[in-house]
């Protein structure tokens, strides 16, 4: 990963430590010799550090190093006495928390990763540094015994000599203090949903590893260095064991003012939650560099899924998380497809249903989501576009769930980009009771003004649609002692609506943000007959209520009954007459099942909306 990505994952793993060691070096029986901390014995076996960090030594001066650079002695820990060789023993290695003894706290960083699984009876660290200064640094070094049918057994521990981490300035830099994903696979990121993509397909994203030195700069001299990738030890999860294919040779790549670009990477096999580690033999070092990805899926290929192509917000990856205020529609609205194996947009789907809502993953997740066309919408080509969706319950950290249902079941979900939703920085916010309602549905519009003094104010509400000159007034309502005021109206059309209020005594006006009410027409579909004969020709009318204005018309969508489940055929268009009806005279000329739906498209009036679907059988 970056290095610009490590800070949350720092504080965090600091605490993790602090807390674990604790609790180790409370159960510890501390063996010392010559006022020197040793390492706690059980029975006949004990750990030490048979190579102390820095080449600290007893009765020696204080042994010092520079923050943030490897050590010119990397430590080693052994295990002594009859320690049983068929066992395996894991070392981890951090900062002695009760040290040091002034300055710090540090972070300590190993190029070999700071947990390793000993290798006769001893473990060599390599690339270790510390980036803070301080005095009387000491290590902590907790082993692990595990026997693969009793599992882990208590472990050991060594606390190493103290040594000093000393400033002004960082030194000479090695040529590679550390290696990390530039570019993630599959452009994971941290806080966003785990990305996909189908087995045996190219993906689009491609990782990016560069040679770093210790303050994460790239060391864009370094034009030797060679990076191979390979699937992480323990990776997947679930599913899997697949295989990494690049079209850079044997997966490896060698950088180019120190960044390395693999091309052409795809997995084999499904599996959830795959992450790639990156590893070299640097040029001009002797240590072993290496990374680990962040995590990623792979799908079956041939798989259809959702994907969003447009975030809500317009979240990017790598880019600032957006925002927008509760209970205002969105500047940039969701957009989500549904592809195939290569991610190529299904363009010839006209009956899968995608819904929106908050994913349980959500750092912020008391808001409720509210779409003006529906939180759940029929593809068209493939493409459901959202509208006038908004979050009321301001958090950081949102993300959004797709979901996609067809006739046989879900499809593969996708999870949006995180964003933000602030409170509103007005002083008045409205709370309509629904945002979708069908035509003349009673529709309740409360606002809530806030302030001294809110108890007994009037609020005016207003609405503004598409045969509205500009904003109307509805009727007025005081507000009551919590500052609340509410009017029910009938709901004729589509349109936004707003409180405002004028100002009294020492509140000063305010209006809300607009809040836009969704309202649906209804379609009738007729005749309903099941059963005609082939070739025969039917004319079916669909009756649009209330009728829509200017030159409307009205989808007859058509699907075909085939090999167990129900696939798009066809559909025609006719235009709405002044009754509100729209005819299609068909003819079955195919035997076998059949269904047909009209569809009411959305206009600046009315939100899309459809009749029964009939199924008939051709003969």
């Amino acid at each position: 990963m970056g290095l610009s990505t490590l800070e949350p994952r720092r504080r965090a793993a600091r605490l993790v430590a602090a807390l674990s060691a604790t609790a180790l070096l409370a159960s510890v029986v501390a063996v010392s010799g010559l006022g020197v901390p040793r390492a706690a014995a059980f029975g006949d076996v004990y750990a030490d550090f048979s190579t102390q960090p820095l080449g600290a030594n007893i009765g020696g001066g204080v042994a010092t190093g520079k923050p943030g650079v490897p050590w010119s002695t990397q430590p080693v820990v052994s295990l002594y006495g009859d320690w049983n060789p068929t066992l395996s023993y894991t070392v981890d290695l951090q900062i002695d928390p009760s040290s040091p003894d002034s300055g710090g706290p540090g972070w300590l960083s190993c190029s070999s990763g700071t947990s390793l699984t000993m290798s006769g009876g001893e473990a060599r660290f390599r690339g270790c540094s510390i980036d803070t200064p301080g005095d009387a640094y000491r290590l902590l070094a907790v082993v692990t015994p595990y026997d693969p049918d009793m599992g882990p057994a208590q472990p050991y521990t060594a606390t190493s000599l103290p040594f000093t981490i000393t400033g002004g300035g960082p030194g000479p830099t090695p040529v590679a203090s550390a290696i990390a994903f530039t570019t993630q696979p599959l452009g994971a990121n941290l806080g966003g949903g785990t990305p996909s993509a189908p087995s045996g397909k190219t993906w689009s994203t491609q990782p990016v590893v560069s040679v770093v030195d210790s303050f994460g700069n790239v060391v864009s001299s370094d034009d030797s260095t060679v990076i191979q990738l390979a699937i992480a030890p323990g990776s997947p999860q679930s599913g899997g064991p697949g295989t990494l294919n690049c079209t850079s040779s044997g997966n490896s790549a060698r950088v180019h003012n120190g960044v390395a670009r693999f091309s052409g990477c795809s997995i084999t096999t499904a599996g959830q939650y795959y992450q790639l580690q990156a590893t070299t033999y640097s040029s001009g070092s002797t240590q072993m560099l290496s990374d680990i990805s962040l995590g990623f899926n792979i799908t079956a290929s041939g798989a259809s899924r959702v994907k969003f192509t447009t975030e809500p917000l317009g979240a990017n990856l790598g880019g600032a998380t957006p925002s927008a205020p509760s209970g205002t529609p969105w500047n940039i609205q969701p957009v989500v497809s549904v592809v195939d194996a290569s991610g190529r947009t299904v363009t010839s789907d006209y009956s899968t249903y995608v819904t929106l809502s908050i994913d349980s993953s959500s750092v912020a997740n008391g808001g409720q989501l509210y779409c003006s066309g529906g939180n759940q919408i029929q593809v068209w080509g493939g493409v459901a576009a959202f509208s006038g969706c908004q979050i009321v319950g301001a958090g950081n950290g949102y993300i959004l769930r797709a979901t996609g249902q067809t006739a046989t079941g879900n499809v593969l979900y996708d999870l949006s980009l995180p964003f933000n939703i602030t409170a509103n920085a007005s002083a008045l916010e409205l709370f309509p009771s629904t945002f979708a309602v069908n035509t003349n549905g009673a529709l309740t519009l409360s606002a809530t003004l806030s302030g001294t003094g809110v108890s007994g104010q009037t609020i005016t509400f207003q609405r503004q649609g598409a045969t509205d000159s500009g904003w109307v007034n509805l009727g007025t309502s005081v507000t009551n002692a919590n500052g609340t005021a509410s009017l029910t109206v009938a709901a004729k059309y589509t349109a936004q609506y707003r409180a405002t209020f004028a100002g009294s005594g020492s509140l000063q006006a305010a209006t809300s943000a607009p809040d836009t009410v969704a309202v649906r027409s209804t379609v009738s579909l007729s005749p309903a007959t099941s059963s005609v004969k082939k070739g025969t020709t039917v004319k079916y009318s669909a009756k649009v209520s209330p009728v829509p204005p200017g030159s409307a018309t009205v989808r007859f969508q058509i699907s075909r009954y085939v090999s167990g489940e129900w696939v798009y055929f066809t559909q025609k268009s006719a235009r709405v007459n002044s009754s509100g009806v729209a005819v299609l005279s068909y003819k079955w000329a195919t035997a076998g099942k059949w269904r047909i739906v009209a569809i009411a498209p959305a206009t600046a009036w009315y939100t899309q909306s459809s009749s029964r679907t009939i199924t008939i059988t051709v003969k």
